[in-house]
């Protein structure tokens, strides 16, 4: 049950494991660390799931290349080496947001995960509808490779002891492999015919054999232009910069302090001189 406290403060749940007379802060401290634990995994969100699933999925399907599934891996590996080594933190707080929360900035990803992940998501389950095996094959790694970027990001930008640069580059490093992958998936679609779709093109679902072979193909192609524009217009000439600027203030700014502290102890104390 709920019991509701007095204005400005907030609804306070009971349950057999708060105590009914603890102070209002402690009940409602036990209650957010409830529903916290109780949330979805505790950590990642509904979003985040789905992208689980479906990386996992698709890996497992066969139709991703073994050379994506190795990026995935040898990249994660390559990250955390320039974490530990070339771009360590330089502050153990939380990297300061190098974007800011623009609305712009959060309305270009909204668009960018439209585009890139929930369409090319219902073209993979389109693709089991139709029976069109190559457009599975052909917008799956694609779609792996985002779902392990976003999940990295998740991890790197969620988690302090990672540096400003790491942040960066891993969009950078996955999105150059992703054009790779788009590329093929553009050059099946524009050269894919009613041959490729199960019955030979006869009546399935929603769409029909004419226009999901256009969808196919306009989708690629959107793809191919917003991961191109986001790489080389925004990545590379806007975040890379500004992300690498603030890095090297901060680690400036920490050796100033540093070296300061270094030069308190050898200070004489006026007051021990005889």
């Amino acid at each position: 049950m709920a019991e509701v406290l007095p204005a400005g403060d907030k609804i306070r749940d009971y349950d057999s494991r708060v105590d009914p007379d603890a102070p209002a802060h402690v009940a409602q401290a036990e209650a957010e660390k409830r529903q916290k634990s109780h949330s979805v995994l505790g950590y990642f969100s509904l979003v985040q799931i789905h992208v689980i699933t479906l990386v996992l999925v698709l890996s497992s399907s066969g139709l991703v290349p073994v050379l994506d599934l190795a990026f995935a891996g040898l990249t994660t590996v390559y990250m955390v080496f320039l974490n530990s080594t070339i771009f360590k933190p330089v502050t153990k707080g939380t990297p300061p947001d190098v974007m800011g929360k623009k609305g712009l900035v959060q309305k270009y990803t909204l668009f960018t995960a439209l585009v890139g992940l929930l369409l090319p998501s219902g073209y993979i389950l389109g693709g089991f509808v139709h029976g069109d095996q190559k457009a599975l094959k052909a917008a799956a790694p694609h779609l792996f490779l985002l779902g392990c970027q976003i999940l990295t990001e998740n991890v790197a930008f969620r988690h302090d002891g990672v540096s400003l640069p790491i942040r960066a580059l891993v969009p950078i490093f996955y999105n150059v492999r992703r054009l790779f992958t788009i590329m093929d998936w553009v050059k099946v679609d524009m050269n894919k015919g009613y041959e490729s779709l199960g019955m030979h093109g006869a009546e399935t679902g929603p769409f029909s054999p004419e226009q999901w072979l256009k969808f196919g193909k306009y989708l690629a192609l959107s793809n191919m232009i917003v991961w191109t524009f986001n790489l080389f217009f925004f990545l590379l000439p806007v975040f890379l910069p500004r992300t690498f600027r603030k890095y090297y203030e901060m680690e400036f700014s920490a050796g100033e302090s540093r070296a300061k502290d270094a030069q308190d102890p050898a200070k004489v104390d006026p007051s021990t001189d005889f």
